[in-house]
């Protein structure tokens, strides 16, 4: 919902500036204003509002005009470039080929979804052909495994894990080597929440990235988190 409400703030804001018949300094700025307006009630961290909308006036306004492109179609180009820059330009890449294993570890705080993520993402790469795996690494949150276990087993896709008598690092090494002997080519290690104050669980989670060498970290977090992303 409140992606939509941005969404519609952002192309109301880029609609506007292309009913204006003249589109000179004062078109610009306003612009500009409406799209810090639309960030800023979505509740983007002011810093970046501000870097942002500095990026879109200096370029729309000083950058050389391209030959056969009107000030208006520029200046749209340039907000779409600086949104695009500012989101990620390019998703990060992880190799798919059949064969070639691949260990993702999910991390994030408590109850940002990283269960239910690693069980959609491992049905995800399922669908696509490959065999997929998750290890539950989570020996903290009372039926984290089971949880894992349900999903998982909906999709027929298996599950390492324990009742919490090993270490979460032991569990998450077995797990990987168990998958790796039998060929999967996605094993998804499903962590347990943790805060950034809480040392000894970031200590724990950095061990544990030490000991599997996982070929990607993904950090899972609640899409409403607002301006806490920044910190």
């Amino acid at each position: 919902m409140a992606l939509e409400k941005l969404g519609g703030s952002l192309s109301s804001a880029i609609h506007k500036i292309l009913r204006q018949p003249i589109v000179d300094e004062a078109a610009v700025k306003e612009l500009v204003r409406d799209l810090q307006r639309a960030l800023l009630q979505s509740d983007v961290n002011v810093q970046l509002v501000l870097s942002l909308s500095k990026r879109i006036e200096e370029r729309a306004l000083k950058e050389k005009l391209p030959q056969g492109i009107s000030r208006r179609d520029h200046v749209v180009k340039v907000v779409y470039e600086e949104l695009t820059k500012l989101l990620g330009e390019s998703p990060a890449k992880i190799d798919l080929s059949p064969g070639r294993m691949q260990t993702i570890m999910l991390v994030g705080i408590q109850g940002s979804g990283k269960t239910t993520t690693a069980a959609k993402m491992a049905r995800y790469y399922q669908k696509r052909g490959l065999k997929s795996a998750i290890v539950c690494a989570d020996t903290y949150r009372p039926g984290a495994f089971e949880q894992l276990r349900q999903l998982a087993e909906k999709a027929g896709i298996p599950v390492y894990g324990g009742d919490g008598e090993k270490e979460p690092t032991q569990i998450a090494s077995e797990g990987v080597e168990q998958f790796r002997t039998e060929g999967f080519d996605i094993i998804i290690i499903d962590t347990a929440g943790r805060h950034k104050n809480e040392a000894d669980l970031i200590r724990e989670m950095v061990i544990m990235s030490e000991r599997i060498h996982p070929s990607q970290v993904t950090m899972v977090i609640d899409a409403t988190i607002g301006q806490l992303a920044a910190s």
